[in-house]
């Protein structure tokens, strides 16, 4: 065998080992890639299933809010009456201080002039009193 033989023997096995890798790199490439499909198929599938069950949240949501909106429409005259009832409390509570601050002031005023009514007396009581003490000592 010549050197040129055996150069093309040895570019021919250098080319054979070269199939057979570029070969067995695209199978585990083409294993990969169904591998893949295969993910984003049941991947897509999923999303579906999930938007599905999105969509039924969503309109049980809707739902509910209506439910709850009709709810509060309803709700609304009673928590007008409340306020309207702690309006009226609140109000007869203004009155009933006005009422005792009258009071307190008209016996306040009843207290004063009966003090001063009684205090002109004893004051005339014991001038009398001393009147007559001034007469017997006199006498």
């Amino acid at each position: 065998m010549t050197t040129g033989e055996i150069a093309a023997l040895i570019a021919a096995i250098a080319f054979l080992i070269l199939v057979i890798w570029i070969g067995w790199f695209l199978s585990k490439t083409v294993k990969s890639l169904n591998t893949t499909v295969s993910q984003l198929s049941k991947l897509t599938d999923d999303a579906d299933n999930l938007s599905k069950e999105l969509e039924d949240v969503l309109s049980n949501t809707n739902q509910l809010l209506a439910d709850v909106n009709d709810k509060a429409e309803k709700l609304d005259p009673a928590i007008q009456a409340v306020a309207d009832v702690g309006q009226s409390v609140s109000d007869v509570n203004n009155a009933s201080r006005q009422l005792v601050e009258k009071i307190n002031s008209r016996a306040n005023s009843r207290s004063s002039r009966m003090i001063n009514g009684l205090s002109k007396m004893a004051f005339m009581m014991a001038g009398h009193f001393r009147n007559k003490r001034n007469e017997r000592k006199e006498k």
